[in-house]
């Protein structure tokens, strides 16, 4: 049976931001990531289990108790001199390489930062609702993806990874962003996609029209996130390949040489 930690350091965040996802998903990004996971779970005959932990209020796992964490989106700054998030910073240097590291969105972000990346506003703006996600030949490689040179997926973000930790790899990019996750070895695993969006896109729907109301994004990218909002993506594929790659499937599999 797979152990893994949720390390949840979004729900807060709906809580003064849209608190109509948590009339709908009280547990926000935990309950939602648990559902996505188990999901996957069952189609590979697995069984996992999820444990919820708040880095904001100083909860973190002990990595010999898991097979790895997942870290939430985040309204957050990756950058930001919050005591909470100096402290997830220094939990991540301590024990990426005890503990297998995945998430969504912020996660690429806070763990680039902790590992001697750059993160900043993307040069090219905000990139939000369906993207199409060119596979770098590495991460191909590694993850035997040889007839898949892209996937789709949901994103909202607007920061970006400009440079990536020293020894990592990235997953791939679009046209306005260069690094949509990336990957180290087989301690690291983060991508910007929101399967969660893509399960429920009235979530992202939601959170795009409070940013339109209060002129957090410019109304015109909103509705052009809009129109592309409700496609049919490839979240199940991106979760299912997290789930193995929790599950060691990987491990040593192509490692492309650095």
């Amino acid at each position: 049976k797979l152990r893994l930690a949720a390390l949840d350091v979004g729900t807060h965040d709906l809580k003064w931001w849209a608190p109509e996802i948590l009339a709908k998903y009280p547990q926000g990004f935990y309950e939602l990531h648990k559902i996505l996971m188990q999901e996957a779970a069952t189609k590979f005959n697995m069984d996992v289990d999820i444990i919820k932990f708040e880095p904001r209020k100083h909860e973190f796992p002990n990595p010999k108790d898991f097979d790895g964490a997942i870290i939430s989106g985040c309204a957050s700054c990756a950058n930001d001199d919050e005591i909470w998030l100096e402290n997830f910073r220094n939990w991540i240097r301590q024990n990426y390489s005890s503990i297998k590291l995945s998430g969504f969105s912020f996660a690429p972000q806070i763990v680039a930062v902790a590992l001697g990346g750059t993160v900043a506003k993307n040069p090219k703006g905000t990139e939000l609702s369906v993207v199409q996600i060119q596979l770098s030949e590495p991460f191909r490689q590694k993850f035997n993806l040889h007839s898949t040179p892209s996937y789709s997926i949901h994103v909202h973000h607007n920061d970006a990874v400009l440079t990536l930790p020293p020894g990592a790899q990235t997953l791939g990019g679009s046209k306005i962003t260069q690094h949509l996750g990336w990957f180290q070895n087989d301690s690291i695993l983060v991508f910007s996609g929101h399967p969660e969006y893509s399960y429920d896109p009235w979530i992202l729907e939601s959170l795009m029209l409070i940013e339109e109301r209060d002129n957090m994004v410019p109304a015109q990218l909103i509705q052009y996130g809009l129109r592309d909002l409700y496609q049919p993506t490839d979240y199940k594929w991106q979760t299912e390949l997290q789930l193995r790659w929790f599950a060691g499937e990987f491990d040593l599999c192509g490692t492309p040489s650095s």
